[in-house]
């Protein structure tokens, strides 16, 4: 489970470059929560969304779908191997926002402890990043080295069939001229 910086004081204070420099007489305008309210729950069913599309791609090998190790047509050409890591940084950035918002929503200034909504996207945030971290199986996603040796070994397997087959037409050919 991914921690939250605000769950740990401690770790606050090494954060400080990191803090916002807010002016104590800024006024919120309570009307742009409900942007907000939507943004979050957006993002949490783009993150879920997401996180099923990678898991579905991580499940095929790059030789199932394409001999080259390559998707994509005219223009829009992209290795298999670099459509799965934008969609597992596609996952972490989504997740970051998710984070930020939900922390900017629990933010005091807003005066909006209470807000039952709030509550109940922050909480399906947390559902949805659950998931992800269940979902993504470490094992379930090829890296790029993977996919390389993958692709090597069905060329290798394919040279050795070739060489196989080529050695019997061979023999054959020989035994036909020897006649």
């Amino acid at each position: 489970m991914r921690e939250r910086l605000t769950d740990h004081p401690e770790r606050i204070k090494t954060a400080a470059a990191g803090k916002r420099q807010i002016p104590d007489d800024y006024k919120y305008n309570p009307k742009k929560i409900k942007h907000l309210k939507h943004i979050l729950h957006n993002v949490s069913v783009a993150l879920g969304t997401l996180t099923s599309a990678l898991n579905e791609f991580s499940r095929l090998k790059g030789p199932e779908i394409s001999p080259d190790g390559l998707l994509g047509g005219v223009g829009y050409i992209i290795p298999i191997q670099d459509i799965k890591q934008a969609l597992i940084s596609s996952i972490h950035s989504l997740g970051n926002v998710a984070d930020s918002i939900a922390d900017e929503l629990t933010n005091p200034k807003w005066n909006i402890q209470d807000d039952k909504e709030v509550k109940k996207l922050i909480e399906e945030k947390e559902d949805v990043l659950e998931k992800v971290e269940e979902e993504i199986n470490p094992d379930d996603v090829m890296t790029a080295k993977e996919e390389l040796i993958d692709q090597d070994i069905n060329k290798e397997a394919s040279i050795k069939k070739a060489n196989v087959l080529t050695a019997a037409v061979k023999k054959e050919l020989m035994s036909f001229f020897r006649k």
